[in-house]
């Protein structure tokens, strides 16, 4: 009996201590893989941290070429007369030296005849924000920014057209003549813009000289702009935008005692407001734009112009002469626009709607970047200058035209 006890007594001294050797190493093994798979885990959201920078590393610091012919020939159906023109030629270089440092240089060989640096500007980035300085865009209007590889119609709209205007006044053989001018879709300075990654909105500031594209001139004014744009590429999209300052400095005629003509450098307060709305899908685009400008002169001289316009794409067959095809439709307004009437070389204002149809041909498969465009405008003139027959401006035309942008 006592062999007995002392054999439990033995086994159990044996089986206390073993137990507990094999807690403690079963607890040391599931402290083990604990940590093991606490460090699979920060390895595995090391490695996505780092493709994740990898992914982010891989910017393009190669310089980039765009360019842009634009051809063509139009018919006024009021005269049978009509015309050759080479509308623009472009040649662009841009692209990024550093993360965070991007440049554009753009030259137009043939902007209405002569030749013009568009853009020269240097780009900071950092994340949502960036800062443009130097000659570019300054964003008052989506259809005014527009150039020959983005715009749908061979002819720009009132707003891109007129909108920017103002006059001056010059001797010529004794006599008063006018000249009509424009601000254009450019200028030197500084637009800082901010695009919230988690909302689709972005915002524009800039101040700028007010004197056009190539005429850093010395001035106590600014011209400003603000532009709030809603929306993604595809959608519903909207804008409002405002500019406000001054015109660039030209020629004004005074009258002295004794009826003596002389001319003095004046400029004028200018302002404008606009609004867009925009729908856009895989193959059609439909949208409105509004604008106004006030310039103070001798009297406030007030322009607004309007237009609704879109585009649908057909894709056709491969195989065959084009990639597809893109129905347009364009209707704009004009009302109190500057108008140099060509016979009595003074400025006048006309007044009218136009509807511009037609179909462009596109020869690639992405829009407005190679096409053959066939447009035919109407005007409807409130009243006709007295310079109409002459000066094929207003007249209603068919044009045919050339886009090869690259």
């Amino acid at each position: 009996m006592k062999k007995l006890f002392f054999k439990y007594v033995l086994f159990a001294c044996i089986l206390i201590p073993a137990n507990t050797v094999i807690a403690k190493e079963h607890k040391a093994e599931k402290q083990q893989d604990k940590q093991e798979q606490e460090h699979k885990t920060k390895k595995k959201e090391k490695g996505k941290e780092e493709k994740k920078e990898e992914k982010e590393e891989k910017i393009n610091y190669k310089p980039q070429i765009e360019g842009a012919v634009k051809a063509k020939v139009e018919i006024s159906t009021y005269t049978g007369e009509h015309r050759f023109n080479v509308r623009n030629s472009r040649f662009g270089i841009f692209g990024n030296i550093t993360r965070q440092m991007a440049y554009k240089i753009q030259v137009d060989f043939s902007n209405e005849g002569k030749m013009s640096i568009l853009d020269s500007y240097a780009e900071y980035k950092l994340k949502s924000f960036s800062l443009r300085l130097g000659q570019q865009q300054y964003s008052f209007s989506t259809d005014l920014s527009r150039g020959p590889s983005t715009n749908m119609f061979a002819n720009r709209s009132f707003i891109s057209k007129y909108i920017t205007s103002y006059y001056g006044e010059e001797i010529s053989n004794g006599k008063i003549t006018d000249v009509v001018k424009t601000i254009g879709s450019r200028d030197i300075g500084a637009l800082f813009s901010y695009k919230p990654t988690e909302l689709p909105l972005a915002f524009y500031a800039g101040i700028f000289n007010g004197s056009g594209i190539n005429n850093p001139e010395w001035s106590d004014n600014v011209n400003f702009v603000a532009k709030i744009v809603a929306g993604k590429d595809k959608g519903f999209g909207a804008a409002v935008s405002y500019y406000g300052g001054r015109t660039p400095n030209h020629s004004q005629v005074i009258t002295k005692p004794g009826n003596i003509l002389e001319t003095e450098t004046c400029s004028n307060p200018l302002e404008m407001v606009g609004a867009e709305l925009r729908y856009a899908g895989d193959r059609y685009l439909i949208e409105a734009e509004y604008a106004q400008r006030w310039l103070q002169q001798a009297a406030d001289h007030v322009i607004t112009a309007a237009h609704v316009q879109g585009y649908y794409k057909f894709p056709l067959p491969k195989n065959i002469f084009a990639d597809h095809i893109a129905p347009i439709a364009r209707w704009d307004m004009g009302d109190n626009i500057d108008y140099l009437n060509l016979d009595t070389k003074r400025r006048e204002a006309f007044s009218a709607n136009r509807i511009t149809a037609g179909v462009n041909i596109g020869l690639a498969k992405k829009l407005l970047r190679s096409e053959i465009r066939l447009n035919y405008e109407k005007y409807f003139l409130k009243k006709r200058p007295s310079d109409f027959s002459t000066n094929p401006l207003l007249q209603d035309k068919f044009t045919i035209e050339i886009v090869a942008a690259f």
